[in-house]
């Protein structure tokens, strides 16, 4: 017999296994169209488990209770929504009636698990649902205790894709009908692929996917979607899915997508305090729900010894200021009044909330510095601590407080035995609370592990040794999956182009490097440079992206300083007002910049009265947004379509920079990148990590802390004797000033050396500084003498005189800028990622070494930055150039005027002559003529440089 490749066959296998796991089947016949019900389940599971109350509400219903009864709860459904029904149930006549029972969180109560095994999970196929003859059918319809929660819609691809399944919904299905309002979710489904909505509306209803990866794996003998009802539709995990999952915002209901939903229970399949787990979710995989019902789910996990795992949950964040959406989520879920605060004041409201054994706290990091004298005598607990957006700032003091405070380590006796006083002792103590935190777990989220990150929170692997997150959900399958929009589909680079000439007789001599560093800066400033980017940028957002997202989109600019983004800023209203565009900017930058005897603050350089930054962006006015760091990280706005990048970027600030585009609105279709400064090779590279799974290489090697240390004593500028006194001191608490004379001999000592070993000195300790203050955390050992360097650096690297040679900002008065140039002629292309994951390195204790100065002449220092930055002119250019001169200087008419007028009043005619010339060439050259006529900044500033040079010359001969 041939094989059944039909959809009937699917439909057959799904059914066959939900009901050989406990599902009742039922018929088309057993649902009321007019009630949406399966009523006979219903009123056999109200009978069957509350006997009493049914009791109760007939004898105040003497005529026809079964009818009230199921009026009473389809009108419930209909005002209250069917998970506040399944999960609240309802009161009637006096009487509290249950719809479900959940699954219990332990087995205190066994009569909680005797009532959750009388919930009649059941399915009915080819359901018709419309009141009339012949109506439409759906494939399957999922019910408990005769309440319908889920339909499901089925194609084989053997006929139909799941697209079909899709469409069905979209076109045959009216969302009017009562049936889509009163189910939780509804299923598209095909034996590749599922997606899933929660609320119907035609032709707008938005599926979202469901599926396991950016392709579903194959499972032995099975099709490769069988998960949906072998573990999704499983009575055990729908019970977590109405208890502890569904709800509803804004009148949608959520359901978790896959990913969210198996991040959650990955983690609660088993989490013991004492170890560290790392979720790598990209933006764009609702992080902020999935931290929401990882707290819950925590605080909700008990043991076998029907113990919760952690006493407390505590959401922290490293930003300043807590991340409001957050706090909201987190709180939106809670069940119960009282279990979730939100610390949104100061530090004692902190400290309260920890010693009162709030259930979950959100807060931010910062505030542990400041509560560790109020927190140090909580009885033991075991915390839950959920990090949001995990990187270095775990190894820093507000992340090692943290840790001292809520651990309840104690130092073993065998241990302080290496204590020579209560110094040490003391020493030891807060060694060990950081280093053993056996009732603390910590659960990291990131988009973009680094390898400190791997290596702290995420999961050896011990076939390999290598470090993995926990759990993946990556920026390509947020990509595909249309979560959030690819930032290198569109990448445009601008390049830059400028020569430079040395102004000055002599040629003296600068460190290559640094003098190249200042005369990029100095191209940069450039008023002319700042002014035809500006020009470029104001062209290009008028006409294109200001129509993009039916004319709401909206624009970044990023520069690479606070000075940068000031210049900028007085230059796009310059120019706005000039050519009166229908648009304002706002410039993002700390402190205060001076610039022309004024000094601008964010307050009075933008036009937004008392709203903050983000709230006046969001006005429709507001277009440009000019950044200098701030908003590089962090900051959401969907309707972000362009971004104009002006700095070197790199790294993860590359990503996280570039990244602030990704975010999916109505009506955004792509985004654009503009790169006046970037190789787009450097800009792959630091994409290419975190596009697939970031992995690490092995853990760092703790022996080479030792190398480290000995090669800071092999320097002999200090000894261990000095940084033992010198702890001694520190912990007895002696005036700041003698602490600076202990290290005053030491900075003369240094002082001494030449230059090359104050480099090297200077590198191994900053070195020995950022590993210590990682390693200190994961080391299986406390050890006295690198606790006690690393104290001893932290104070003597601040007082340490600099050594570097300031940049040479005297070459300036040596050089001048003869033309600059633009490129916008790049079309755009795609920036195409790797497929898969990506290694990282361990921290390695070696650095880069000494390097000398080179010294170099100014004059081979301008032809190197003219070769790479040089303008794309020809020789015969430049002989056009040169004619174009020769033939104003003949200009019998044009010379009177110069004779007897200022260049001012010369200034305000002398386009005439000079387009004049410019017809003229287009009938030798229509090359050179097109080059000038279609580049207005390039236009005129040789406009400006023949006026300038006309002057010059004719000076000369009078």
């Amino acid at each position: 017999m041939s094989s059944d490749t039909s959809e009937k066959g699917f439909q057959k296998d799904f059914i066959n296994y939900l009901t050989s796991t406990g599902y009742v089947k039922r018929t088309t016949k057993d649902y009321n169209v007019t009630t949406c019900l399966d009523v006979v389940l219903v009123l056999n599971f109200i009978k069957n488990t509350q006997q009493k109350a049914w009791k109760k509400f007939v004898k105040i219903n003497k005529s026809n209770p079964e009818a009230n009864f199921i009026s009473s709860l389809m009108r419930r459904i209909a005002n209250d929504g069917t998970i506040n029904v399944l999960r609240n149930g309802f009161r009637d006549a006096g009487t509290k009636f249950d719809l479900f029972y959940p699954m219990p969180n332990n087995s205190l109560n066994p009569e909680l698990k005797a009532k959750f095994n009388q919930n009649i999970f059941s399915v009915i196929d080819e359901l018709e649902y419309e009141n009339k003859d012949n109506g439409n059918r759906l494939d399957l319809v999922i019910f408990i205790n005769g309440i319908p929660i889920s339909t499901i819609e089925l194609k084989n691809t053997f006929s139909q894709g799941v697209e079909n399944a899709i469409e069905q919904y979209k076109k045959d299905r009216d969302s009017r009908e009562q049936l889509f309002k009163n189910c939780l979710v509804h299923f598209a489904m095909s034996n590749e692929k599922v997606y899933m909505a929660t609320k119907l509306d035609g032709a707008n209803t938005k599926f979202l996917p469901f599926n396991k990866g950016i392709e579903n794996p194959e499972v032995k003998d099975n099709y490769k979607t069988s998960y949906l009802y072998t573990e999704i539709l499983q009575k055990n995990q729908l019970s977590r899915l109405i208890n502890n999952f569904i709800f509803e915002e804004e009148d949608i209901v959520i359901f978790p997508r896959f990913h969210q939903l198996d991040c959650v229970n990955t983690l609660l399949n088993n989490p013991q305090p004492g170890n560290n787990y790392l979720i790598q979710h990209s933006a764009g995989s609702g992080k902020t729900k999935t931290i929401a019902w990882l707290a819950h789910g925590l605080l909700n996990k008990f043991d076998k010894n029907n113990k919760r795992i952690y006493d407390m949950v505590i959401v922290i964040s490293d930003r300043k200021v807590i991340d409001a959406q957050l706090q909201d989520q987190v709180k939106a879920i809670e069940r119960k009044q009282g279990v979730v605060e939100k610390i949104d004041q100061n530090s004692r409201q902190l400290a309260e909330a920890i010693k009162s054994g709030t259930n979950i706290v959100v807060t931010t990091i910062h505030k542990f510095s400041y509560i560790l004298d109020e927190i140090g005598d909580i009885e033991n607990r075991n915390y839950a601590i959920i990090v949001d957006e995990a990187h270095s700032s775990q190894t820093g003091s507000h992340a090692r407080h943290m840790r001292e405070g809520l651990t309840n380590a104690e130092a073993d006796i065998d241990v302080l035995d290496e204590a020579s006083d209560e110094f040490d002792e003391e020493l030891l103590k807060q060694m060990e609370k950081r280093r053993n935190t056996p009732n603390l777990s910590f659960f990291a989220f990131t988009a973009t592990p680094k390898a400190k990150t791997l290596e702290m929170f995420g999961y050896k692997d011990p076939s390999f040794g290598d470090f993995r997150p926990h759990h993946l959900y990556s920026m390509k399958q947020a990509i595909e999956e249309g979560f959030i929009l690819d930032v290198f589909e569109n990448y445009l680079t601008y390049p830059t182009y400028f020569k430079l000439v040395k102004t000055a007789s002599d040629d003296p001599e600068f460190s290559e490097d640094k003098a190249k560093k200042v005369l990029r800066r100095f191209v940069e400033l450039h008023p002319h440079a700042i002014a035809q980017k500006t020009s470029i940028i104001l062209d290009h957002f008028m006409n294109s992206t200001r129509h993009k997202i039916k004319d709401h989109a909206k624009a970044m600019l990023v520069t690479s300083g606070r000075k940068e983004a000031v210049l900028y800023k007085l230059e796009f209203d310059r120019q706005i007002k000039s050519k009166h565009l229908p648009i304002k900017t706002l410039a993002a930058f700390t402190g205060t910049i001076k610039q022309d005897t004024v000094e601008y603050t964010e307050a009075n350089i933008n036009d937004m009265g008392n709203k903050s930054i983000k709230e006046t962006f969001k006005g429709d006015d507001y277009k440009i947004l000019i950044v200098a760091n701030k908003f590089q990280t962090g900051f959401d706005e969907p309707l972000l379509q362009t971004m104009y990048v002006d700095k070197m970027l790199n790294g993860v600030a590359a990503v996280q920079t570039l990244s602030r585009l990704n975010r999916i609105a109505p009506h955004k279709n792509d985004t654009l990148v503009i790169d006046f400064v970037n190789d787009t090779s450097v800009i792959q590279k630091a994409f290419e990590p975190y596009y697939g799974e970031t992995t690490l290489e092995e853990e760092t090697d703790y022996h080479k802390l030792y190398e480290l240390q000995e090669n800071i004593y092999d320097f002999y500028i200090f000894d261990e004797s000095e940084v033992e006194n010198f702890f001694k001191e520190y912990s007895k608490g002696v005036l700041q000033a003698k602490l600076h004379n202990l290290l005053s001999e030491i900075i003369k000592r240094f002082r001494g050396r030449d230059k090359e070993d104050q480099v090297e000195f200077k590198k191994k300790i900053r070195r020995y500084q950022s590993i210590y203050s990682f390693m200190a955390q994961l080391l299986p050992f406390s050890d006295l003498s690198l606790e006690k360097l690393y104290i001893y650096l932290k104070f003597l690297s601040k007082v340490l005189p600099t050594i570097n040679n300031p940049l040479p900002f005297n070459v300036l008065e040596d050089v001048d800028m003869s033309s600059y140039k633009i490129d916008t002629r790049d079309e755009g292309s795609s920036i195409i990622l790797g497929e898969g994951e990506c290694t990282l390195k361990p921290l390695s204790p070696t650095d880069s070494g000494y390097k000398p100065e080179e010294q170099t002449r100014l004059s081979q220092i301008l032809k190197s930055l003219n070769e790479q930055f040089g303008t794309n002119f020809t020789e015969e250019d430049t002989l056009f150039v040169s004619q174009m001169t020769i033939n104003m200087l003949a200009n019998d008419d044009l010379m009177n005027k110069v004779h007897n007028n200022p260049k001012e009043n010369v200034a305000a005619i002398f386009d005439k002559f000079f387009m004049e010339e410019l017809v003229n060439i287009y009938q030798n050259n229509e090359s050179f003529y097109n080059k000038i006529n279609k580049n207005e900044g390039l236009k005129e500033r040789l406009r400006q440089d023949l006026l300038d040079l006309v002057y010059k010359e004719e000076g000369e001969c009078i």
